[in-house]
């Protein structure tokens, strides 16, 4: 049985995939309308299907959730002197990036800022970085590298507000932190947000990043002029990199939740980050037809280094992933190392279960679409070229009836025993006969062949 937080594609289908189907994300929205970024990037982004972020800094050092614990479970000055004892002696940036190709992991966001405001580079804009650290080493430098050498994309996530910092507001989570002047004039935030541009400025420039993730729009203090301008900064700095919806306030008008519906006609942003609230038990895995990622944690209780953490089960991880792609996002599953920059040895086994899923049922998750089905009642699909793959993630569904795409289906096999699957064509549908399941499988793939690129079926009714 799948757990409450961990919805099925088919149920959220039924109630929200009219609405979110309209969702449209055009790049710099109504303020820079004639602004967006290279298609060939968003597809390149689009392709790799499957990535990891880390949630990690010298917070981890309290066991407690990173900036969200800076005056609340951990007292401010407790939190603002972890740094002078952040020295991450184990941390191997290379064994990472050999971790995540064994995971199946094609690109990697690390957190650079949080909003506790601490940067894991050497900023030239902050004294609250590596540089001031024991260990003196530019973590995102050697996580940009390590990606160079072993093909793995490199983004990074930014928050927009920085509680350290005196010139934001409002202040929060204990207020400004002891390493920058506080000014007479402070809050200023005109002042703050050339400070946010220029280290953003500076990420792009020192690690050429390919995608960004702001984070902390929130706050009424963030406006939609103020994202719109920071969209057109960032990308007049790199044109073809991909900049998140959260760089805009598109999800805070959006309401509360899972900030499905975003218009992005009018506000800006290349992708849209879903991310799935710890303890929430909030729904991301509804069809998009606009590029979008289900941002997610491996720990149910915390994103940061928690060490005692409520992990998802090997099944849940892997079906999560797979309604995730088949209702046409990519997944994104957040990991937080251990202070001395290495994993916890059931978060390796755990990524271990879906690597070992992703190398022998890869081809139906990497460069594919959702579709040709829209998510259905116990599973989803995915499409390339003239293939597509069933995806069943219940165990109980034994036939499936979907609606025909343009193409007409000519085979259909169990990619798991390898035998032919019994369908029938009848008017409009298409009805499956399917195996049944294994208790060790946490997925039924059904792979299908069409007589020509397979197109979306039609779209269920309201």
């Amino acid at each position: 049985m799948m757990k409450r937080w961990i919805v099925s594609a088919g149920a959220a289908l039924a109630s929200l995939l009219p609405a979110a189907a309209q969702t449209v994300l055009t790049g710099g929205g109504e303020l820079n309308p004639d602004l967006k970024t290279s298609a060939e990037a968003l597809k390149k982004w689009q392709d790799l299907r499957v990535g990891m972020c880390v949630h990690w800094g010298p917070s981890s050092l309290s066991g407690k959730e990173i900036g969200w614990s800076r005056g609340t479970s951990v007292p401010v000055t407790t939190y603002d002197s972890l740094y002078l004892r952040f020295n991450p002696e184990r941390f191997d940036a290379d064994e990472w990036c050999r971790l995540m190709k064994r995971w199946g992991m094609r690109y990697l966001s690390p957190t650079s800022r949080h909003h506790d405001g601490f940067a894991i580079w050497f900023s030239d804009y902050s004294e609250y970085d590596m540089e001031n650290t024991p260990a003196k080493r530019d973590l995102m430098a050697e996580m940009k590298e390590a990606c160079d050498r072993h093909g793995i994309m490199f983004g990074a996530y930014y928050s927009n507000l920085d509680w350290y910092h005196p010139d934001w507001a409002p202040y929060s989570h204990g207020g400004p932190g002891p390493l920058f002047p506080k000014q007479e004039d402070s809050p200023n935030l005109t002042r703050y947000f050339e400070y946010m541009a220029n280290q953003v400025c500076e990420l792009i420039d020192k690690y050429d990043l390919a995608f960004i993730q702001f984070d902390g729009e929130w706050d009424a203090t963030y406006t939609h002029e103020v994202g719109s301008a920071m969209y057109r900064r960032f990308h007049t700095r790199k044109p073809d990199i991909l900049l998140n919806s959260r760089v805009d306030i598109g999800r805070r008008m959006a309401g509360a939740g899972n900030h499905i519906d975003m218009d992005g006609r009018k506000y800006a942003g290349d992708f849209q980050d879903r991310e799935r609230l710890v303890n929430e038990g909030n729904n991301v895995t509804v069809w998009g037809d606009h590029p979008w990622q289900a941002w997610v944690t491996i720990d149910r209780s915390q994103w940061s280094y928690n060490p005692t953490p409520q992990l998802m089960t090997a099944a849940e991880l892997v079906r999560d992933m797979v309604s995730i792609v088949g209702s046409n996002g990519n997944y994104m599953i957040n990991l937080g190392p251990r202070p001395d920059g290495t994993f916890e040895p059931g978060q390796i086994a755990l990524m271990d279960t879906l690597g070992m899923w992703l190398k022998r049922y890869g081809d139906a998750i990497y460069g594919t679409r959702g579709g040709p089905y829209y998510p259905y009642e116990g599973g989803v699909s995915t499409r390339r070229g003239n293939r597509a793959w069933l995806l069943v993630t219940d165990p109980e569904v034994r036939t499936l009836e979907l609606p025909n795409p343009p193409q007409r289906l000519v085979a259909a096999r169990n990619r798991v025993s390898g035998g032919k699957v019994p369908f029938t064509v009848s008017g409009a549908t298409t009805r499956f006969e399917l195996p049944e399941a294994s208790a060790d499988v946490p997925v039924r793939v059904i792979e299908l062949r069409f007589d020509g690129p397979v197109e979306m079926s039609p779209r269920p009714k309201e």
